[in-house]
């Protein structure tokens, strides 16, 4: 039997024992990570508020979002209904000055026609404000402007 030269055999000694040290020390490293209870959870909780936070950006940004998207609507139809009153009003002013330059012209009781046509007018506009679910305040001061409008035709004839 031959013995191989001490020198290489105590170098490959040497790396073995540098070697297994290297090891012990990272499986010590795992093991000291698995039982680090504290910093486990720490862990686990920093991840948990990262998702939850991002959940609550989200769930905000896409309220926000809904809640332009209805006040846009909510915008587009008050406009197209308060058009349409408008051109209700406008309409029934029309019939109502044409109604009153006729009886003027033919029976001379313009008065009468007046309170009558007012009259009219105003279970009109009753009618509209019941069948289109128009605001009250609408009806009213479409009310207010055919009392204005009878008032100054009694007033300047």
């Amino acid at each position: 039997m031959s013995t191989p030269p001490e020198g290489s055999n105590l170098d490959q000694t040497r790396h073995d024992i540098q070697q297994t040290r290297t090891e012990l020390g990272e499986t010590i490293a795992a093991l000291t990570a698995k039982t680090d209870v504290k910093t486990r959870a720490r862990t686990k909780t920093t991840s948990a508020v990262g998702g939850l936070r991002q959940r609550v950006t989200q769930a905000g940004q896409s309220v926000k979002t809904r809640a332009t998207q209805l006040a846009h609507t909510l915008s587009q139809k008050a406009s197209q209904r308060a058009t349409s009153v408008k051109q209700d009003s406008q309409h029934t002013i029309g019939t109502i000055r044409g109604s009153l330059t006729a009886s003027e012209q033919t029976t001379g009781k313009a008065e009468s026609t007046l309170t009558t046509s007012a009259r009219a007018a105003t279970t009109k506009i009753g009618n509209l404000v019941r069948a289109k679910s128009v605001s009250i305040l609408a009806a009213t001061t479409t009310a207010a402007a055919l009392a204005v409008v009878a008032y100054r035709r009694r007033r300047f004839r």
